[in-house]
């Protein structure tokens, strides 16, 4: 049998996918070293009726004028009522989020009220990406 004294060195840290690599030869070396991350806690339906309610507040103390307030307040009413089923249509919540937070953009474009409002909103939409199944990008986050 013939020495390789060149050998392989591998060093992975992180996520795993695979395991080990043989390879021939004297001196190979592998360690893998696994590090995970704390994975935020999944919301429950609650959690999210809770955060769509804040969301409801905020939009009701607004100082928007009323049609506009309307016009969000019935997308966002869609969405509730959806998350409140027993199984949930989670794509259709998010589509009446996406079209209650673009309401909300278009006004802030005109009025500093929606500028604000939109703003105090985006921080909760953010916290309901994982529960609807949405990248970050989908409500212009």
């Amino acid at each position: 049998m013939s020495s390789n004294p060149s050998g392989i060195s591998q060093f992975n840290t992180g996520q795993m996918s695979g395991g080990m690599q043989a390879a021939i030869g004297n001196n190979n070396q592998q360690l893998m070293q696994a590090q995970t991350v704390p994975a935020q806690k999944a919301l429950t339906q609650e959690d999210v009726l809770r955060l769509l309610s804040e969301i409801q507040q905020l939009l009701q103390s607004s100082s928007l004028p009323e049609d506009i307030k309307q016009k969000a307040s019935n997308r966002l009413g869609a969405a509730v009522d959806e998350v409140q089923q027993k199984e949930p249509d989670k794509k259709l919540a998010a589509g009446n989020l996406k079209r209650m937070a673009e309401t909300l953009e278009d006004a802030s474009k005109t009025l500093s009220a929606g500028k604000g409002l939109v703003e105090k909103v985006q921080p909760i939409l953010g916290q309901l990406l994982g529960w609807l199944n949405v990248a970050k990008s989908f409500f212009g986050l």
